[in-house]
């Protein structure tokens, strides 16, 4: 017989950029606000079955500092839609991948980057840091499939 696992788990999914371009405070950059939003489910042995709470995200693209919004509040803001005129691109840069085994007993070799498709810059986001930091920053971002380029 075996165990029945449950308990909560909170899913992350990016909406879109929405608003006015807007100066972060933070950083000094000028872009749409970027929305997430998250979902935590009530799960038995992984499955989740219940929803349990929706917020939504709106942060700065690039440094990351924003504001917690409730659902009715984030669905107002992002009423208008997304015209697709700000396109930023995650891609993660592995810079030591050909690196012999036994060099460092930590891999932080890993770079988190924003590629600005309309201006073509691109914008480090993390810089040497674990493969775990990324997976974190993925999630917390609600980049679902990020691209890893070897960078030797």
């Amino acid at each position: 017989m075996g165990a029945i696992y449950y308990g909560t788990r909170t899913f992350s999914k990016h909406v879109g950029y929405f608003g006015p371009v807007q100066e972060c405070v933070n950083c000094q950059r000028s872009y749409k606000k970027a929305y997430v939003k998250y979902s935590s489910w009530f799960h038995i042995d992984y499955i989740p079955i219940v929803p349990t709470k929706t917020v939504y995200f709106k942060a700065c693209p690039v440094c990351g500092h924003g504001v917690e919004l409730k659902s009715k509040e984030a669905k107002a803001e992002m009423a208008g839609g997304d015209d697709g005129s700000q396109v930023l691109t995650p891609h993660v840069k592995h810079v030591l991948s050909k690196k012999p085994k036994g060099i460092m007993k930590a891999d932080n070799s890993y770079e988190l980057w924003l590629k600005d498709e309309v201006s073509g810059e691109d914008i480090l986001i993390a810089g040497d840091v674990e493969k775990e930091v990324i997976k974190s920053l993925k999630k917390e971002r609600g980049y679902k499939k990020v691209p890893t380029e070897k960078v030797e």
